[in-house]
């Protein structure tokens, strides 16, 4: 069995480090696009802040990105390795790497500089692994950036986002691979999120839908329902979790799963570095920091109120509460926490079906009475951990009360059937942004919806901006500011909607059957069947699209820009019309 320690290889940190440094490309990406269509001033934010240390370090070691490696014909087109250009990128740094330490170790070559710094930056973070058993490691708080939530009558609700320093967001990465793989053997099959590779291949939320329809298959009546925890990364207590933690462990050693002491250290140090009680809620009440955030002033929602009344204000007061966002530690911690309610909710009866997707679950018996108890054992269990969770309320009337159903987050259990056939079936469940109805029909949930059609409008607006769009929705010095014609400002809004869509498709490969479309919407929802709800979704996500190519045409009709050869489409693709291979539409099974 690997110790924690072996998992700080050269290899395993570079890979890492390939990981980030892509993401931050991709980031930088889609900045000089802005910078390619408009020399507006407000594009000029491709240029690296000096107080952006980690991306200077992480930048100082590996090549410039002219210098990367490109990829041969077969690594570039596989589409069972590379599916979209972040891995591409991530291939492309790797083989940088390797090529150079080959041409170091083998050929005589005098190193890079670059190269000599990566090796001494994994020599420093296998050095503070090394210093986590001699107490001399300590994790630095992590920066909290508020990512905007809602906005309800102008009152700013922000999810806190903890970023840590590159150094330790390696050592957390890499410690939360330890902890996945060494705790998955007590981990229920249950649970879909965050698991460790089985068979070559890593669980996910498709998995969860899949065991849904496969148990509706088989049961012709069923009794549904659903259970929302309350602010779950916010409202996890730490001491109750290290109890939780340290009887895991025990259990791992009676299969004979050993956790290091080093390992034990550094989850304790994990844990010292955060809390929302005292390392974010503090911030609700300096105006400055949302201010300085560059964000309208606002505030981290919370439940203190319900902890409150559920435990007592000395609670809140003297135990540490709450996780940080956005590190995969945390993602583990989901895990961890809600196992022994996973083993609680299936010995209610063996036929259950009890899926859960980190925080969020659903439950389903042909017995409404097994339901229920499931449903309170299921309670019972957040309870017990110091969790919340969102009442379940019932409903006795699907036709008269369908909005307040989509809007109440937990479920009382409720007959999953046809709606027309008695007043108090319910005909759909929700899952993971799939909805699901009793015939076994997927539909996205509409705040999928909403959101992917608000990225579509976000895409037009980021254009319009950079070519100066004023307040009165203007532009009028586009002539002044646009570096190119009217149709390769068009073209670059349509190239960019289609990837986001459907991938970066063509007209000889977008076959559905042959292509993985890799980071875009429809990859998300890859399961979806032909029904006549799901058609008549996608058929609108194309139509919103659409209006968005229409309106920008509209709004920069008066620019004067003529092209030169250098930048004119190529002239197949003048007259080029994106319709059905390029559509959401046809992409559905």
């Amino acid at each position: 069995m690997k110790e924690l320690e072996d998992y700080y290889t050269n290899p395993a940190i570079i890979k890492m480090l390939c990981k980030h440094r892509a993401g931050i490309s991709h980031k930088r990406h889609k900045k000089h696009m802005s910078r390619d269509i408009s020399f507006h001033n407000k594009t000029n934010k491709i240029t690296i802040s000096h107080k952006d240390s980690d991306f200077i370090t992480i930048q100082s070691l590996f090549p410039t990105r002219r210098n990367w490696k490109k990829l041969n014909q077969t690594e570039r087109l596989d589409p069972n390795r590379l599916t979209n250009s972040l891995e591409r990128n991530q291939e492309r740094l790797w083989k940088s790497y390797k090529l150079e330490k080959y041409l170091v170790d083998f050929k005589g070559k005098t190193p890079e500089e670059w190269y000599n710094k990566l090796l001494l930056f994994c020599d420093k973070i296998r050095k503070k692994v090394e210093d986590i058993s001699k107490d001399k490691y300590l994790l630095q708080k992590p920066i909290i950036f508020p990512l905007p939530k809602s906005n309800k009558n102008g009152k700013y609700i922000y999810r806190p986002i903890a970023k840590f320093t590159l150094e330790d967001k390696i050592i957390t990465s890499l410690f939360s691979r330890y902890l996945t793989i060494n705790f998955d053997s007590v981990f229920l099959d249950c649970s879909y999120a965050f698991r460790a590779r089985k068979n070559g291949v890593v669980p996910n939320h498709h998995d969860s839908i899949i065991e849904i329809l496969k148990y509706r298959k088989k049961h012709k009546k069923l009794w549904v329902s659903e259970c929302d925890i309350q602010k779950f990364f916010d409202t996890v207590q730490h001491k109750h979790l290290i109890k939780i933690f340290n009887e895991t462990i025990e259990e791992l050693l009676a299969k004979g799963i050993k956790i290091t002491a080093t390992a034990i250290k550094l989850f304790s140090l994990f844990l010292d570095s955060y809390s929302f009680n005292l390392d974010v809620l503090t911030k609700n009440s300096t105006p400055k920091y949302f201010k300085d955030n560059g964000v309208p002033v606002g505030e981290f929602g919370w439940v203190k109120k319900e902890l409150i009344d559920k435990y007592s204000q000395k609670y809140i007061d003297e135990f540490k509460i709450g996780v940080p966002q956005g590190n995969a530690v945390s993602c583990f911690i989901a895990n961890l926490i809600l196992n022994n309610i996973d083993k609680a909710v299936k010995e209610v009866d063996k036929d259950i079906l009890y899926v859960r997707y980190c925080d969020d679950m659903v439950l389903a018996h042909k017995d409404v009475n097994v339901c229920k108890k499931a449903l309170e054992v299921y309670k019972e269990g957040i309870k017990e951990n110091y969790l919340l969770y969102h009442e379940p309320k019932s409903f006795n009337n699907y036709k008269d009360s369908a909005n307040d159903f989509w809007k109440v987050k937990s479920k009382e259990p409720y007959f999953f059937g046809n709606k027309y056939a008695d007043e108090k079936n319910i005909p759909w469940l929700s899952f993971v942004g799939y909805q699901i109805n009793y015939k076994g029909e997927l539909r996205v949930r509409k705040s999928s919806i909403k959101k992917e059609i608000s990225k579509q409008i976000n895409e037009t607006q980021k254009i319009l901006v950079s070519l100066g769009l004023n307040k009165n929705r203007q532009l009028p010095d586009i002539n002044k500011y646009s570096r190119k014609t009217i149709n390769q400002i068009v073209f670059s809004l349509q190239q960019r909607l289609i990837s986001m869509s459907v991938g970066r498709v063509t007209i000889y490969n977008y076959d559905k059957n042959n292509l993985k479309q890799g980071l875009c919407w429809i990859n998300g929802f890859h399961l979806l069947n032909e029904n006549k709800i799901a058609l008549k979704q996608l058929k609108e996500l194309d139509k919103r699209r659409e209006q968005q190519i229409l309106y920008l045409k509209r709004i920069i009709s008066h620019l004067d820009i003529e092209t030169n050869d250098v930048d004119d489409l190529p002239k197949y693709m003048e007259d080029l019309y994106f319709g059905l291979p390029y559509s959401y539409y046809n992409h559905i099974k």
